[in-house]
């Protein structure tokens, strides 16, 4: 496989693995809440946008600062900044 290919497989797997997290911690924090019908989708949305946010800049920061093998928690270890073979500071702007 390329390169390309394996990096757009990682960031699409580091993508979708805290959104299906934060819906499931969403869907749980919600369940056991009686709720107007109309209002609980919106506030399952909401949750799932905390608990996804939360759940993704926490692991991102515990990878940074304690341990690069924590990025398996987002479903790959690799970290977005390893995908390039150059460094951001060489890179010429267009």
């Amino acid at each position: 496989m390329s390169e390309a290919f394996l990096a757009l497989w990682a960031s699409t797997v580091r993508t979708i693995v805290p959104i299906i997290v934060g819906s499931v911690l969403g869907w749980f924090a919600g369940a056991n809440i009686p709720l107007d019908p109309q209002f609980e989708g919106k506030l399952t949305a909401l949750l799932t946008l905390l608990f996804t946010t939360a759940y993704y800049v926490a692991v991102r920061l515990f990878e940074t600062y304690i341990s690069p093998k924590i990025g398996w928690l987002l479903g790959y270890a690799k970290s977005p900044d390893t995908y390039s073979a150059e460094k951001p500071d060489k890179r010429v702007a267009q």
